[in-house]
């Protein structure tokens, strides 16, 4: 009788295994993802050990779309955002993108359309098989794809970010970090280098250019752990504009 409801109970918790794990992969890999900062690069924002929550698709896009071309913006600073976004999506379009009311027919839409400067983003980096430990990088975005940028600490260097690509870069100056990928920490760990505004040592855009959206994870939204640095992700500026529309 014993081994009848072991049995039993063993099955129903099979069971459950085997319907909760297709839908909590499928979030996983295509919305939301967990993923652990390691060092101090992103310092102040990002500390060491902070847990991000990255949103990794546009959930409903032909929501946004409707947003940024209503003519109801109730400020000047919402009417320069929508703008943005708007120049941002026809220059991803020049790649293919969906824009419009293409998207109408989308329940989502990956990668994320990245239109706010300062996002923190979570990538794929372009020299991963250089460095083979350092496969995810996240950085701050500086520049959008068709503006100009002029890297931090070169200001006689002027670069011209491609369609669909982002400039990014660190937030500190004096050290390196890592990021991982919680969601596959029990299998096998991806570590990757979140390198520093360090000129001289930085592994980001100053160093390998601007970054192919279809490299994207995703834009890192809140720290959920620890519970004392709880909240949302700023999305800084620089206090003197870097990069430009031409």
């Amino acid at each position: 009788m014993n081994s009848a409801s072991s049995s039993s109970s063993l099955r129903r918790c099979l069971t459950s295994i085997a319907l909760i794990l297709p839908p909590a992969k499928f979030i996983s890999d295509t919305f939301y993802s967990l993923y652990r900062v390691q060092g101090s690069s992103m310092e102040p924002s990002l500390q060491d050990g902070d847990i991000l929550l990255v949103r990794k698709a546009d959930i409903l896009p032909y929501l946004d779309w409707k947003r940024w071309t209503s003519s109801s913006a109730s400020s000047y600073e919402e009417e320069e955002a929508n703008q943005t976004a708007l120049r941002v999506i026809a220059h991803d379009a020049q790649s293919g993108r969906p824009i419009g009311e293409n998207n109408v027919g989308y329940t989502y839409l990956h990668p994320p359309t990245i239109h706010q400067l300062g996002a923190v983003v979570v990538y794929r980096a372009p020299d991963a098989e250089k460095y083979p430990s350092s496969e995810y990088r996240v950085k701050r975005v500086v520049g959008l794809g068709g503006q100009i940028v002029r890297p931090r600490e070169n200001w006689h260097r002027i670069e011209r970010i491609p369609s669909f690509s982002i400039w990014m870069e660190g937030d500190n100056n004096n050290d390196e970090g890592s990021i991982e990928d919680e969601s596959e920490k029990d299998t096998s760990t991806v570590k990757s280098s979140t390198t520093s505004n360090n000129y001289c040592k930085s592994i980001d855009s100053r160093t390998y250019g601007p970054v192919c959206k279809n490299l994207v994870e995703g834009v890192a939204e809140r720290i959920i752990w620890p519970p004392s640095r709880w909240g949302v992700v700023s999305t800084d500026t620089p206090s003197v504009p870097r990069s430009w529309w031409t």
